[in-house]
């Protein structure tokens, strides 16, 4: 197996390739439904849409000009399908689900960005 690489890039109109994501990523999987107890005490469940994956990243230790690029990046295809390629290679289908892109300067030069993603699939 090869050693995985320390970056990730989103394409689409154009690209970004960034410092991979701090580990420890939640990564929930979200069946759309309903769940209530009836008056008798019955559990009452169903699906309402399909399942779907969403993930929040945090990009560490970005300069001021990866954090240029991906502000550019942002704009540029917020509402946008894209593609992901993660530090193993893996690629998925993403789309970003804020409004906002959350940055934060964390000394001089030195940024972390919150990608608040949908995903085509479960990470691997």
């Amino acid at each position: 197996m090869a050693a995985p690489q320390i970056t990730i890039t989103l394409e689409g109109n154009g690209s970004v390739t960034l410092r991979a994501p701090q580990p420890d990523i939640d990564a929930p999987v979200t069946v759309p439904g309903v769940v209530y107890r009836t008056q008798g005490g019955s559990l009452v469940q169903y699906q309402i849409g399909s399942p779907y994956w969403e993930c929040t990243l945090t990009i560490p230790s970005m300069t001021n000009d990866d954090k240029n690029a991906l502000e550019a990046f942002f704009r540029n295809n917020w509402g946008a399908a894209m593609t992901y390629t993660d530090e193993n290679g893996n690629t998925f289908s993403v789309r970003f689900l804020d409004t906002g892109l959350p940055l934060r300067k964390t000394s001089r030069d030195l940024w972390t960005a919150t990608l608040h993603l949908s995903f085509s699939s479960i990470l691997n």
